[in-house]
Order: C-alpha cells, then structure tokens, then sequence
C-alpha cells in the first residue's frame, strides 16, 4: 500500500509536466494570457520543481522522509486547487510555482522511502513501478488532458489532482514508514543553507536560461546573463559541496561510474522523450489537423508499448546485465528517431511505427539506470542517490525541449523563407514565429496565397522535426557508446 501512494505520486507529478501543455489555448482565450504568460503557466512549475529537488531531498533526510512527502504532497493538492479557480494568468503562474514546490518535496524523497523498504533484491520491481508511472504519466497527460478539455473547462487539468492527493495523503499518512538519513558519529551536524541556496538559484537560473533559448534565442542577453550565473552558481554549489563536512548533496557519488552513467542515461532517455512529447503533438494537431481527443489516442500505442515493457525491464537488466541494457536502449531509442525523421511526409502508421519503437527503447532507459544508482549506493546515501535520479530526469527533460525546440524554429524559418509566398513585414513575422502563426496568418489571405502559405509552412516544420530528430538519434548513439565503454563489464546490482 504504501508503494501504491508512492507510485500514486509519481503518476500525478508526470502527468502534471504535460497535461497543462492542450490546456494553453483555452487558458490564453479565457484569462486573456499572453504567449509570454502561457509559457510561464509551464516554465513556473518546471523550474521551481527542477530546483527544489535538491533541498528537498536534504531536508527529507534529516527531518524524516514520510513527514517531508505528506506535507508536499498536501501543498500540490493545494496549489492544483488554486490553479484551477485563478481569475488570471498571474495568480495562476503563481499557483503552478507552489505545485511544482510541492511536487520537488513529495518526489525528491520517494527513491530513498523505497529503498528504506526493500532490500536489494526486491527493490528494483518497486524502483520500477514508481519510475514506469511517473514516465507514463507524462506520456498520457496529452490524453487526459484532451479528454477533460473535451468535457469541462481548462480548470480540470489541476481540479482532477485534489481528490486523487486526497486519497494518497490520508493513506499515505496510515501506511507509509518513516525514515531518515543515518545519523553520523558525533552528532547531526547544521543544515548546509548556503549549499541550499547555491542549489536553488543555480539551479533555477540555469533552467531558467535552457527554456527561455528558444523563444528568446541563445543570444538574448537575458538569456546569456542565466546561464552565465546558472553555470558559475552551480559550479560554486560543487566546489562548496566537496569542502563543507556536511554536505547538502554529496557529489562524490558521482565517481562511482554506475552512478555516473546512471545519472546521464536518465537524462538522455527525457531529453528523448520530452522532445517527442514536444514535436509529435503540434505535428498531429497542426500539419495533420487531428483533432485534440484524436491526438490523445495516437499516442497510446506508444504508452501501451512502454507500460508494458517497461514492466518487464528490472528482469531484462538481470538477464543482461546494466552495460548491455543501457546501451540497448539508447541504440534502440535512436533508431524510433531515425524513424520519426523521414515519416513525417509518410503515412500515419510511420510515425506510429516509430513511437512503438521508441516506447520500447525508452521502456529500459527509465527504471533500470535509477535502479542501478540506487543500489550502487549505501543507505547513508539513498537520499543523494534520490535527488540525482530525478535531477538528472528534468534537467533532461528542459533540455530536450530546448533543443528540439531551438533546431525546429532555425529549420522552419530558413525552410519557410525559401519558399512561402511574399508577405506583409507584420504578417511574415508572425508566420516565421511558429507554423500555429503562419496557419493564423493563411486563414486571413485569399484562398490561393493562404493554400501556398500553409503548404509551405507545413513542410518547414516537417523539416524541422527531420533534422530536430536526426541530431536526437545522433545524441542517443553518443550516449550508447559512453554508456559501452564506460560499463566494460557486467555490472552487478548490488555496487559497482
């Protein structure tokens, strides 16, 4: 019971990276949000729960992890009750900012709650059912968000979290034990509160800086100005943690190479998997003109196969060990994107093709490294071990958006200024802002130039996502090679 409340978390946490994305228009029309106001409806909760993980973790080790995750989790119900009656876009931004605070507090500590429970040998089935449902929440957020907004209105997408936390509090609360980090010889010693702030803010800015990319451009002195400051704080966080006798996050785990390849596998496999969430929808919805519920649906083949296999991966990294299913996986990820590259002008079952292939490939790239992290450390370490899993997840996840977001937006504009018809300066810039801008702008012109507008503006983003995705299996062959050499044996799951 107590892992079903900690799975219940995870399922709720994915689901709330991606549900709000079919929520936007809705948002936009009804609060009358603009597009800087719609992504920070999205980047708020990002990168507030990308930050806090750290904190959270620590705070979880010493003041006991089940308080930590019940007083979390309570405070996302809380925030998603907010966000569903906010009367405008700021206090609604402002409600996803606590969720995602909750959300970092509720998940930061849930590895080391598992591994409090479970032995070794146990552990990695309910590592895995915690991981699987939060990577399947994302992927069927689309879903129910497309079946909510097709019922009731945009509130629901944050209304539909308060009974289910409500249900997983009061269990939680009943069934969950509590655990703390060991406490060292002579005593705890203080909280590292410059290392917590160091984490937060370089943390934050630095996320702040990838999102911010592509809208903005990586020029943008705002832009710069973030991942300047993000990169030194956090470098200052890391020289801070190897000095101080009582670390915050103990980054010496990172020498051990499981743990190390562990951490970067976690972060290919989401930049992957966010890209596809990022390209696929606006594919479907805007060069195939799906409907949204439509959209929903074509995306379950791709969570069926991932559900499914990713049930059987802990038996699968028995079978073959780490090194040979992580490298597997990311070869197997990287040719769904090779796929997904050249179906874009194909037919439909293509694409759907590559997303089964990719469900497959990713299903092993999920639970098995956090597994392997977590048993390649001590207890003492478990909560460090946490924190880094799910670091390393939504760090992956805000860069591969910001990639695949950045190489669509430079293929589309040089591909639709090659070949739309001439434009007003007012309308062609609001067409190369996004192919959403260039359909707006076609539906305004005469019949034959709009029908020219649209063909060609639907063509730049499928070579957009050609090339986004061509970079993305490129990226997952990298990894699969580091991932080879560096494991040059079986590892075994009890260390390294």
């Amino acid at each position: 019971m107590a892992l079903g409340i900690l799975c219940l978390c995870s399922l709720t946490a994915g689901v709330d990276l991606t549900i709000t994305n079919v929520a936007l228009p809705a948002i936009g029309k009804v609060l009358d949000a603009g597009t800087n106001e719609l992504q920070w409806t999205i980047d708020a909760y990002n990168i507030v729960l990308a930050g806090m993980l750290v904190l959270g973790g620590a705070v979880a080790d010493r003041y006991g992890r089940r308080r930590v995750f019940l007083a979390s989790y309570a405070l996302f119900a809380l925030g998603s009750l907010a966000a569903a009656f906010s009367s405008a876009a700021g206090a609604l931004i402002a409600s996803r900012a606590v969720m995602g605070l909750g959300a970092a507090g509720a998940i930061a500590p849930a590895l080391a709650i598992i591994a409090s429970m479970y032995p070794p040998e146990r552990r990695g089935r309910a590592i895995s059912a915690f991981v699987v449902l939060g990577a399947t929440g994302l992927a069927v957020g689309p879903i129910i968000g497309g079946l909510l907004l097709d019922h009731f209105w945009w509130g629901s997408v944050f209304l539909v979290n308060v009974p289910i936390v409500a249900v997983g509090v009061v269990a939680g609360a009943r069934t969950i034990p509590e655990s703390r980090a060991p406490v060292p010889a002579g005593g705890r010693p203080a909280l590292d509160v410059l290392g917590a702030v160091l984490s937060v803010v370089g943390l934050g800015a630095l996320l702040f800086g990838v999102i911010e990319g592509p809208g903005r451009g990586w020029t943008s002195p705002l832009v710069l100005a973030a991942v300047g400051f993000g990169a030194i704080t956090v470098t200052a966080f890391v020289v801070r943690e190897l000095r101080t006798g009582s670390p915050l996050f103990d980054v010496r785990i990172l020498r051990r190479p499981l743990v190390a390849t562990g951490a970067i596998t976690l972060m290919v496999a989401y930049l992957v998997l966010s890209s596809f969430l990022f390209l696929n929808p606006q594919y479907l919805l805007d060069v195939r003109g799906e409907s949204i519920v439509a959209v929903g649906l074509l995306f379950l083949p791709f969570a069926v196969v991932f559900g499914a296999w990713s049930l059987q991966s802990q038996r699968i990294l028995q079978w073959l060990g780490a090194r040979t299913t992580i490298a597997l996986g990311l070869v197997v990820s990287a040719a769904a994107a090779g796929v997904l590259a050249v179906s874009g002008s194909g037919p439909l079952w293509a694409m759907i093709a590559g997303s089964v292939i990719l469900g497959a490939g990713l299903s092993v790239l999920i639970a098995p490294p956090s597994t392997v992290v977590m048993n390649s450390l001590p207890a003492a370490k478990a909560g460090d071990g946490s924190s880094l899993n799910f670091v390393s997840r939504f760090v992956g996840g805000s860069i591969g958006v910001a990639m695949a977001g950045s190489i669509l937006a430079s293929a589309y504009v040089r591909n639709l200024d090659a070949n739309a018809p001439a434009l007003e300066p007012e309308q062609g810039g609001k067409a190369r802002g996004s192919l959403q801008g260039a359909l707006e702008v076609a539906g305004t012109l005469p019949a034959p130039i709009g029908s020219s507008l649209t063909t060609a503006a639907r063509d730049a983003f499928d070579r957009g996502a050609e090339i986004a995705y061509a970079a993305i299996a490129v990226l997952a062959l990298i990894a699969a090679a580091v991932a080879w050499f560096t494991l040059d044996r079986p590892a075994r799951l009890d260390g390294d």
